[in-house]
């Protein structure tokens, strides 16, 4: 059952997001987010280092001197950065909770950009890390949304380049199937507060404008698993721990996963909140639910 304050979070959402629902807009394209300068919190250390050439931004527990890393690959529909600061909010919340340093992978995501651009940046940014001699026994990599996509395709290329995978895989809410063939985008047609049609527009004639292809595909194969992981083979990959909310349109995208990574030989849990919206535990941290997420989470990442 959704808990009291994560069904009015729900509720102010839908009413935020209506505009554009209506018009089946992306959220994440539409939204004018503005850079916003960042202060540090004065119990972290937070620098900006680039590997091979990416810029990647390190935040960690003020005199961190463990070798332990999180490396996260954020979302943010392929058109966030981190000057957002919902993204560095959010490494500060791993911080937190795990007590390791956190690599934030500042890809230049933007409107303009098609397949594979974002992959290269990040897949050349973990090889410069590995290059750095941080070890990946020593790295979890944590993805939500579009990041999750670029978290397991950076993973997929790696292994096939011959480059050692992290420790660990936590995936958040995944984007990560460009076709749009899971059932939740019609069973979840009007649920998901944030990308569900409106409740007056009929599931059946309308389903399919859910199901539409983000520009960052471009014209490439929507099958391809370094655009769509969903249809890879993850043999050989860490274990994993996936998370998402059980209303969202895309919720099908990591059942999928999950289903591709245990057939696949591969020690992956899988754990769909009631009631939950995509990118919950982010958006809502002090909800119930994403508080026992973000437990999940932290104790998944601690006991490596």
């Amino acid at each position: 059952m959704t808990s009291f304050l994560g069904s009015l979070v729900n509720v102010a959402i839908r009413a935020y997001t209506f505009k554009y629902r209506r018009k089946q807009a992306s959220v994440s394209r539409n939204i004018k987010i503005k850079p916003r300068g960042y202060k540090c919190p004065d119990k972290f250390d937070y620098t900006i280092k680039e590997y091979n050439g990416i810029k990647v931004e390190k935040l960690a527990p003020k005199g961190y001197d463990g070798d332990k890393i999180i490396l996260q690959f954020h979302g943010g529909g392929a058109v966030m950065d981190m000057s957002s600061l919902f993204y560095r909010k959010v490494a500060e919340k791993y911080a937190d909770l795990t007590g390791f340093a956190v690599y934030s992978i500042d890809y230049e995501a933007e409107r303009e950009k098609v397949h594979p651009s974002l992959l290269n940046e990040c897949f050349s940014a973990y090889e410069g890390i590995l290059e750095s001699g941080i070890k990946p026994e020593n790295i979890v990599a944590v993805g939500d949304s579009m990041g999750a996509n670029l978290m397991l395709a950076t993973c997929l290329k790696a292994r096939d380049n011959g480059l050692p995978l992290p420790e660990a895989l936590v995936s958040i809410c995944a984007f990560i199937d460009n076709t749009a063939s899971g059932e939740s985008y019609f069973v979840n047609a009007h649920k998901d507060p944030m990308y569900a049609l409106p409740f007056y527009m009929s599931a059946e004639k309308y389903a399919d404008r859910l199901r539409r292809v983000p520009p960052y595909a471009g014209t490439c194969n929507l099958k391809d698993p370094y655009l769509s992981p969903a249809f890879g083979n993850f043999t050989g990959f860490p274990e994993t721990l996936i998370i998402c909310g059980a209303i969202e349109v895309d919720e099908s995208d990591s059942a999928t996963l999950f289903d591709a990574a245990k057939r696949d030989g591969v020690n992956v849990k899988y754990n769909k909140y009631a009631g939950m919206f995509h990118d919950f535990l982010y958006i809502a941290p002090f909800i119930k639910e994403s508080k026992a997420a973000w437990r999940e989470i932290a104790d998944f990442i601690k006991i490596r």
